[in-house]
């Protein structure tokens, strides 16, 4: 939430509407950092992405995604060297890069400080359902999927040393991006919209 710890539980304390809610989950303990803690990977556990179509064509159904998407796939693995990154069937290796953003915050480089490849890194995302979670980039800056894939095709916005060797520019065609589009879409599953209850005022 981009605060100090110390700084964001005095603001969840002085919020009235949140003392019952945290006493009713966690009887007996006071808001802190650890019951902040709690209450986020308990959330966090119930965020999972639903079976997708590429899920489907990978068990054997053909015709779950279009024959773009299958293009999609193969300039996902080769050319456009997403996979190096977004791997596993999560689509992340879980680590953090510096892609060439044009931004000044030092994301992983703040708590690394004495580690070059962390400057400006941020974790690497998974693509399921990346086509509902625009803008993109940990700054917003790329608005829709196209102009991430300009980005990548660009090899980033700008190169500095922590910059990492995986962002290159990349031979991909007009096709190429429009079956990277559609390969990205079938990572899309159908789920029930996440509600998120109001607080009284």
């Amino acid at each position: 939430m981009n605060q100090p710890l110390a700084s964001l539980v005095e603001k969840l304390q002085a919020i009235p509407e949140y003392h019952p809610l945290f006493h009713k989950a966690y009887p007996n303990e006071p808001i802190s950092a650890a019951t902040m803690a709690k209450a986020l990977t308990t959330f966090e556990r119930t965020v999972v992405s639903d079976q997708a179509p590429f899920d489907r064509w990978i068990e054997g159904e053909e015709d779950a995604i279009s024959e773009a998407a299958k293009r999609g796939f193969v300039v996902f693995n080769t050319q456009a060297r997403c996979s190096q990154c977004h791997s596993t069937w999560r689509f992340t290796d879980d680590s953090f890069h510096d892609i060439g953003v044009a931004s000044d915050d030092q994301g992983r480089g703040t708590l690394l400080a004495g580690v070059p490849a962390m400057q400006h890194a941020f974790k690497t995302p998974t693509l399921r359902n990346v086509n509902r979670r625009a803008p993109y980039m940990h700054n917003g800056s790329e608005s829709t999927l196209e102009q991430v894939i300009d980005f990548y095709a660009q090899g980033g916005r700008l190169q500095r040393p922590s910059v990492s060797s995986e962002i290159r520019p990349l031979p991909l065609t007009a096709d190429d991006k429009n079956d990277l589009i559609a390969f990205l879409h079938t990572l899309t599953s159908e789920d029930k919209p996440l509600v998120v209850p109001t607080l009284p005022r």
